[in-house]
C-alpha cells in the first residue's frame, strides 16, 4: 500500500495521501510534515459519514467519491470498500486527468484490501 501511495504522491498536484479505516484510523499515511494525519483522518471520516447518511436519504446508496474543493486545495475521498483513500491536492490540479491516476491507485488498493480481508 505504501508503494502505491508513494506513486500517487508523484502525480503533479498531489500533496499527500493516506488510507484509513472507515472509522478514521490511519493505516498508511504519506501526507507530509505540514499536514496533521489524525486531523485529516478524523475530518475525512466525518465527511464520509455525513455523505453516506445524506445519500441514503436520497437514493439509499453510498457515494464512491466525495470531492471537497477549496481555494487552497482539494480533498478527494474514495471508498475502498471497508477503507477510505484520502488525497490532498493543490487547487490547480486538473481533476479530469489527476482523477484518472487517483482512481487507478484506488482500484489497486481495493484489490489489495480484498485479498487481505478474510
Amino acid at each position: 500500500m505504501k508503494r502505491l501511495l508513494e506513486q500517487l504522491n508523484t502525480t503533479p498536484g498531489v500533496m499527500g495521501s493516506m488510507v484509513m479505516t472507515d472509522d478514521g484510523i490511519p493505516v498508511v499515511s504519506l501526507l507530509g510534515t505540514e499536514m496533521d494525519e489524525e486531523c485529516v483522518a478524523a475530518f475525512s471520516s466525518t465527511v464520509r459519514l455525513a455523505a453516506n447518511r445524506t445519500a441514503a436519504q436520497l437514493d439509499n446508496q453510498h457515494p464512491d467519491e466525495v470531492i471537497i474543493e477549496a481555494e487552497q486545495g482539494n480533498l478527494l475521498l474514495i471508498n475502498l470498500d471497508g477503507a477510505l483513500l484520502a488525497v490532498m491536492t493543490h487547487a490547480g490540479l486538473e481533476l479530469n486527468t489527476g482523477l484518472l491516476e487517483i482512481r487507478s491507485v484506488a482500484r489497486r488498493l481495493r484489490e489489495i484490501l480484498t485479498i487481505r480481508t478474510p
